[in-house]
């Protein structure tokens, strides 16, 4: 059996984000670039939460932060509390 490699990290993912499938041209993501695999217009203001099947929160992931992305993972945005573009 191959082991993934770099090739392995430039190979499209599918994953799920607010519900609706969507493909990652990388498996290496932010969560703002997680984000921005959805619509347009819950990037600002936003933060990307990883959950699981159920819709329960896992964690919360940076927009900073990149993580590798597996098959089928499940993301949602939720708006972001206190910075810029929270609850007003």
């Amino acid at each position: 059996m191959a082991t993934e490699g770099a090739s392995g990290q430039d190979r499209p993912i599918e994953i799920i984000l607010d519900g609706h499938e969507v493909t990652s041209p990388t498996r290496r993501r932010t969560g703002r670039q997680i984000r921005e695999l959805g619509t347009a217009d819950r990037i600002e203001g936003f933060e990307t939460q990883e959950i699981n099947k159920q819709g329960k929160k896992i964690r919360t992931i940076r927009d900073d932060q990149e993580i590798e992305l597996h098959e089928d993972e499940r993301f949602r945005t939720v708006p972001s509390e206190g910075g810029p573009g929270g609850s007003t």
